[in-house]
């Protein structure tokens, strides 16, 4: 499920990012997102027909007349929603024409529809009518390699690698990583890595896409070897130092990157990227520090001044942040950042009239959404419900397609601001128009275990095991539901160890496992969960259930140097504050 809420802990400055790349590296993906964008002026409301529809044309005009008629029909598909029609109608039209624009736009048809081997023939024969184009090149290597047909995607990327292997490397991998899973792109980059095993670029590509999908000591080795290649290499001594956060290796990646950054003080990328690896181990006062020295000297440096911003934010220092926020709008980059970001420091001050009329003022970029969503926060606290209901009736109308998640962040946001009925009201509307999705239920669900309507919220769950046993996270949620408002512990483990044997390895499940265990009277067993849990995930949560359980075994030292670290990070958490209450670790 998306997350849409309000939080000042985002990601000071990628550090990735700050070391300038070829302007080309967005061109792989951006030729696929550029063709799929011509869809959208395809897609209008339906429309009644007064006539027949055309038919199939014969005789001496047929095939011109057959490609219209199939060009129609796919239109009228789409217009109806049913996306495989159009998909099969826009096939045949390709097949007939000669036109590369129409192969490319059933090839995107296909491909957006999932039907990855109509979308490769489709591109085989977009090829043929356009054999220099590269987003048809592109989408011929992808699909192979989706297919896992890892010989024929590598003969293709090659072939597009002897142009200009240099700066094609770092795209190929960010195509493979944003259009692939694991199993698909990392053998892919590996063969073509086996195919110029001299090349820095190839070596960095391959350990930019390990850390993309956490194979991090393949992330750290490949990083190391592009270092061999190229020493002095900015970005690969970045990625080696983010590969060796990701192992745990904090110390020894801030280390490597303070030592480059003393070397060339006057490198302002390396000294960047060291500040936000400073900020992203949590060592703030050294970032914030080392953030400031830069704008000491470079002013307008718009990162420092974006992460600087963040930083005070973070910190509940409101005025520092809107300062440092509004300096970053006077640079004229990164605009829509420092809008999003003054309306998010003016909501959290709660000024909400202020919050308004920046959130209002962000007409695009990485924040939009959660922008639009502000703008329901805000009018919600200015006590304007049903103008905040009308706007996010108008953000969905724009986004159809993510309608359930949009509803799921809008019910979120009343319940957040103390509006239950309006939440449960929201998940009712939405789930009359889609009455199977599994995430309204689940998030609907969820909502009533919190407002303490276990039956409500039992129902869900089960209507969603109904259409999908193994769903982890419903089994999950209904184990944890029974184990928190019942005494029906046998049965609640028997959900939680199905949970469990579907995903073995998420801290969340193996929380509910040791609780469960806890609540049957099993406390060995119960702190062997629970400190696997805590040790995957430092939640204040899993904190609370630690400590209680370590507490009542009679182990109250580690309880309350849990509880205590745990109430230092999270002083408001309604857990840890249970937890100190009824035990007083």
């Amino acid at each position: 499920m998306k997350a849409y809420g309000l939080s000042p802990r985002r990601s000071i400055v990628d550090a990735w990012d700050i070391i300038e790349q070829n302007p080309m590296r967005m061109q792989f993906h951006a030729a696929l997102a550029c063709t799929a964008l011509v869809l959208a002026g395809c897609v209008a409301a339906p429309t009644r027909l007064s006539a027949p529809l055309p038919q199939p044309a014969t005789g001496r005009h047929a095939p011109a007349q057959a490609l219209v008629y199939h060009v129609f029909m796919g239109e009228l598909a789409l217009q109806r929603g049913n996306r495989q029609q159009a998909v099969q109608q826009y096939a045949r039209a390709a097949e007939l024409s000669g036109d590369p624009a129409l192969a490319e736009h059933a090839v995107v048809l296909a491909y957006q529809a999932g039907d990855d081997q109509l979308a490769l023939d489709l591109s085989r024969h977009w090829l043929t009518l356009a054999p220099k184009d590269i987003s048809a090149q592109h989408f011929e290597a992808l699909l192979n390699t989706r297919l896992g047909n890892v010989a024929a995607a590598v003969s293709e990327f090659k072939s597009l690698l002897r142009d200009v292997p240099s700066e094609s490397f770092p795209l190929i991998a960010e195509l493979l990583g944003q259009e692939t899973d694991a199993r698909q792109g990392l053998p892919v980059m590996r063969q073509l890595v086996v195919a110029y095993p001299q090349s820095a670029q190839a070596h960095f590509a391959l350990g930019q896409l390990a850390l993309h999908y956490r194979q991090v000591p393949l992330a750290v080795s490949e990083a190391q070897r592009a270092l061999v290649l190229e020493p002095h290499w900015d970005a690969a001594l970045v990625l080696e130092a983010r590969a060796l956060v990701a192992a745990h290796r904090s110390d020894e990646a801030l280390k490597a990157l303070k030592a480059y950054v003393q070397a060339a003080p006057d490198n302002i990328g390396l000294r960047l990227a060291y500040a936000a690896l400073l900020a992203q181990t949590q060592e703030n006062a050294q970032a914030r520090a080392e953030f400031t020295a830069i704008i000491r000297q470079n002013p307008h440096n718009p990162d420092a001044l974006y992460s600087l911003g963040l930083l005070a934010l973070q910190d509940s220092h409101w005025a520092e942040a809107h300062g440092y926020f509004m300096r970053l709008l006077k640079t004229g980059r990164r605009n829509e950042d420092a809008r999003y970001f003054l309306g998010n420091t003016a909501e959290l001050a709660k000024r909400y009239a202020e919050a308004l009329a920046w959130y209002q003022r962000v007409n695009g970029g990485h924040y939009w959404l959660s922008a639009q969503l502000g703008v329901v926060r805000a009018l919600v606290a200015q006590g304007k419900p049903d103008a905040a209901r009308s706007y996010m009736n108008s953000i969905v109308g724009e986004d159809a397609a993510d309608t359930a998640q949009l509803r799921i962040a809008e019910a979120q946001i009343f319940s957040d601001m103390g509006h239950n009925k309006a939440a449960l009201q929201v998940f009712d509307r939405a789930l009359e128009q889609d009455p199977q999705n599994t995430d309204l239920l689940y998030a609907r669900a969820l909502l009533q275990e919190n407002l303490g309507n276990v039956a409500a919220a039992e129902s869900d769950l089960h209507r969603i095991l109904n259409r999908s046993p193994d769903n982890a996270d419903a089994l999950n949620a209904l184990g944890y539901t029974l184990t928190v408002h019942s005494t029906r512990y046998q049965e609640a483990l028997g959900y939680i160890e199905k949970a469990l044997s579907i995903r073995p390895r998420d801290p969340a499940i193996i929380d509910s496992m040791g609780w469960v265990e806890y609540r049957l009277g099993n406390y060995q067993q119960a702190l062997g969960y629970l400190r696997k849990a805590y040790a995957r995930l430092a939640d204040p949560q899993v904190a609370a259930h630690l400590a209680e359980v370590l507490w009542v075994s009679g182990n109250k030292q580690e309880a309350r140097s849990i509880w205590s670290a745990a109430l230092k990070q999270h002083p408001h958490n309604p857990a840890l504050l249970d937890v100190g209450r009824r035990f007083s670790p």
